[in-house]
C-alpha cells in the first residue's frame, strides 16, 4: 500500500511541473491569438483562403510589402464598382496579390478571386480579407497564362453570388 502512495505522488509531481513549467526556449506566457502579428515568422502559404481568421490591427495591412502594384482599372459586379490591383509582374505559376477597393454601391459580405477560366478549371481559388470597404488577398496563377482573366465572385449579404471579370492587363 506504501508502494501505491509514493507512485501516485510521484505522478502527481510530474504532471504538476509539466504544467507549470514551460518547454525548452519557450516562455511561460502562452501566444495567444491576441498577440498574434503577422511578422510571428511563419508562413501563411497554404492555408487555403489566404489569411483567413487572421486579423489585422488597424492599419497593419498596409505594412505587408506585396512588391509594386498595379491598377487594372474599375469594374461593377452586383451594383458594387470595385477598383482592382494586382501585383505587377504576374508570372504562370507565381503569387499574385490583390488589392479591391469599394468605390460605390454595396459592400460585399464575402469576395472571392482566381486567374484562369469563369469555372476556375485548376485555378486556386481565394477568399480575400475585408477591411471595412477595401479587400485584399492572394492566390496563384495558373501554369499558363493563355486566355486567362481575373475572376472576381461577390458574395451579397443575402447570400447571392454574381461573378465578373477583367483582363490582366490594364
Amino acid at each position: 500500500m506504501n508502494d501505491l502512495f509514493k507512485i501516485l505522488a510521484a505522478a502527481s509531481t510530474t504532471v504538476a511541473l509539466s504544467i507549470s513549467l514551460p518547454g525548452c526556449g519557450e516562455s511561460s506566457e502562452s501566444k495567444s491569438a491576441e498577440t498574434h502579428t503577422a511578422d510571428d515568422g511563419h508562413d501563411h502559404a497554404g492555408d487555403g483562403d489566404d489569411h483567413e481568421g487572421h486579423d489585422h490591427a488597424e492599419g497593419e495591412h498596409d505594412d505587408h510589402d506585396h512588391g509594386e502594384m498595379r491598377s487594372l482599372g474599375s469594374v461593377t459586379i452586383a451594383g458594387t464598382k470595385l477598383a482592382v490591383s494586382v501585383s505587377s509582374d504576374i508570372r504562370p505559376s507565381s503569387e499574385v496579390h490583390l488589392d479591391l477597393e469599394v468605390e460605390s454601391g454595396p459592400i460585399p459580405a464575402t469576395v472571392r478571386f482566381w486567374i484562369g477560366d469563369e469555372a476556375g478549371t485548376g485555378a486556386l481559388k481565394s477568399k480575400a480579407d475585408a477591411h471595412d470597404d477595401h479587400f485584399h488577398g492572394q492566390t496563384e496563377s495558373p501554369s499558363t497564362m493563355d486566355g486567362a482573366s481575373l475572376w472576381i465572385e461577390i458574395e451579397s449579404v443575402n447570400g447571392n453570388r454574381t461573378v465578373g471579370s477583367m483582363p490582366l492587363e490594364g
